[in-house]
């Protein structure tokens, strides 16, 4: 039997609406979330943001490349003495223990601390790899690919699959970490425009479509958006000949206003 897709009808058409709005809002401002151009920095970056603000993990980052100038003098520190300059970041001890792991996996995969050997693969062969390092799910290793390799791909982080949720690109019963998610909402971006609309929701994750209260009256695509799961009180007034325009029907009922 073939598995349900995880995307609601239209929601190809929805994505591209959402990545129209959100560009003429926002412009893609990439330097703002702080990723890295090299592919090791990248890997490290992204481990540091496990379920951390970007502000937090942002400077996490900043302390720990000032204590370790090489990514080599961390490796030979005790995962202890690592954590302690974490600590302000969260998950502080979790962190230096996986990102000494990772360390160790590039070690034996490689003889170096380097990934720049991706550069030469294709993009299945290298997500595959990064995925068997400590420390990278689907997400982390896209983002590497996206960032540290220039790739066309489609990282789908926390705020994209809660936004995704909430405006009915993707069905009530998706589940984040499954992969037949990451791959359908990556097929249905086109490639040049991936590396944009996932910059643009992120960015629209940490401005707007907050996790606890969204600010929905000023959201940019309000006109379009579902509001699923969205508390009643950020919601403001509805409009339910836009929801409707992509063969979905208002949310009306008791479960979805929780």
């Amino acid at each position: 039997m073939t598995a349900a897709s995880p995307l609601r009808r239209g929601a190809r058409e929805r994505l591209a609406e959402m990545d129209r709005l959100l560009e003429q809002a926002y412009g893609t401002p990439e330097a703002e979330l702080g990723n890295k151009n090299n592919p090791l920095d990248e890997a490290i970056y992204i481990i540091l943001s496990f379920q951390t603000d970007l502000a937090r993990f942002g400077a996490t980052w900043s302390r720990l490349r000032s204590a370790y100038p090489q990514w080599e003098a961390l490796e030979c520190t005790p995962a202890r003495q690592v954590a302690r300059v974490l600590r302000e970041g969260g998950l502080h001890r979790q962190k230096a223990r996986t990102l000494k792991r990772f360390l160790a996996g590039v070690r034996r995969l490689t003889g170096e601390l380097s990934l720049k050997f991706l550069a030469d693969m294709p993009d299945e062969v290298a997500e595959r790899i990064l995925t068997c390092l400590p420390g990278l799910s689907w997400k982390g290793a896209r983002c590497v690919l996206l960032y540290g390799l220039r790739r066309d791909v489609f990282p789908v982080d926390g705020n994209t699959f809660r936004i995704l949720k909430r405006a009915g690109v993707l069905n009530s019963t998706a589940v984040y970490r499954r992969r037949s998610l990451h791959d359908a909402l990556q097929a249905a971006v086109p490639a040049p425009r991936r590396r944009a609309l996932h910059v643009n929701l992120v960015v629209h994750g940490q401005r707007t479509c907050l996790p606890l209260m969204p600010q929905c009256s000023r959201c940019p695509v309000r006109s379009l958006c579902a509001m699923y799961g969205v508390p009643r009180e950020a919601r403001g007034a509805v409009t339910p000949t836009s929801v409707r325009r992509y063969g979905q029907r208002a949310p009306t009922t008791q479960a979805n206003r929780l």
